[in-house]
């Protein structure tokens, strides 16, 4: 039988004591549910003084050293990746070509820009002329 108004209560996840107030654990400690403060600041601990694997590039793989670049979020890559700065500046320049030309004709996008249908596998947006051709095409 259920109570209105009682809400049922949480348990941490480690230690299973009831939790007054809840911590959520991050995604790379591999958790599900809620840590009490102590367990989630001897987690966070735990994680912060294991030693780390060098960093290395996600698309070319070479070693990063001292200078690693958060890719942008547009580019819907993992989270966590570092990308060494020739990788970010070429993963850049490609991704503000698809999106200022046109995947067709190559030519300078408008204001108005065209979604491709995915049935066209086409990678990118489209001008009108180009969006116009492709639907007309049956």
């Amino acid at each position: 039988m259920r109570l209105l108004g009682k809400k049922q209560p949480v348990y941490c996840v480690v230690c299973k004591r009831e939790l007054k107030h809840k911590y959520k654990p991050r995604e790379e400690w591999k958790m599900d549910g809620y840590l009490c403060s102590d367990c989630h600041i001897e987690k966070t601990r735990e994680f912060a003084l294991k030693e780390k694997e060098p960093d290395v590039c996600a698309i070319c793989k070479s070693d990063l050293g001292d200078v690693a670049v958060k890719p942008r979020w547009q580019w819907n890559m993992e989270p966590g990746t570092l990308l060494c700065q020739s990788c970010f500046n070429n993963k850049d320049a490609d991704f503000n070509k698809k999106l200022e030309f046109c995947a067709v004709c190559n030519k300078k996008m408008g204001f108005i820009r065209y979604n491709p249908k995915p049935a066209w596998k086409i990678n990118g947006q489209l001008c009108r002329s180009c969006w116009d051709q492709r639907n007309a095409v049956k």
